[in-house]
């Protein structure tokens, strides 16, 4: 059995880590990862849109009994990265915050039944890497890991131990 509030918790520790990155100055929020590839506020902007998507659309389809939407991926990152471009760095902490704050909330309100309920994502019953049926709570564990990717990368090119 799935331990949700477990789940939650992992996922949750996010916003610890974000709290870390409050001494920033603007200069660093521009950093980029890699050569053409995303600055740190649009790394962190990014994982906010993902975070208000499932507050606002993923968990009500969920509890409604309907299946998960995700939008495609290419557009909907590009959207966050632009939007990024016209926002400080404290800013898009912020609202990094924010949106995490909100989706911890909403998804600790829910039932385990709710949390553990079998759904599809885009039409698909079980994930095609790992072969398990789709859930919100395996949805937050897979948003967790891909949080801890882009940490990682964050903290590589601030200079942080992992």
């Amino acid at each position: 059995m799935t331990n949700t509030s477990n789940v939650i918790d992992e996922f949750a520790s996010y916003t610890a880590w974000l709290n870390t990155l409050t001494e920033l100055d603007e200069s660093a929020w521009e950093k980029t990862i890699a050569t053409d590839k995303w600055s740190i506020k649009a790394i962190i902007l990014h994982i906010a849109h993902w975070d208000n998507h499932l507050l606002n659309v993923i968990i009500p389809a969920v509890k409604n009994g309907e299946g998960m939407i995700f939008p495609e991926f290419d557009s909907f990152n590009a959207r966050a990265t632009q939007k990024a471009k016209r926002l400080s760095g404290e800013k898009v902490l912020q609202l990094a915050k924010a949106s995490r704050s909100s989706l911890i909330e909403g998804l600790t309100s829910l039932r385990h039944e709710t949390m553990t309920m079998h759904t599809t994502a885009n039409g698909a019953t079980h994930c095609p890497h790992q072969g398990v049926p789709y859930t919100l709570a395996y949805i937050v564990a897979e948003f967790t890991e891909h949080d801890r990717h882009h940490q990682q990368q964050v903290d590589r090119v601030i200079g942080m131990k992992p």
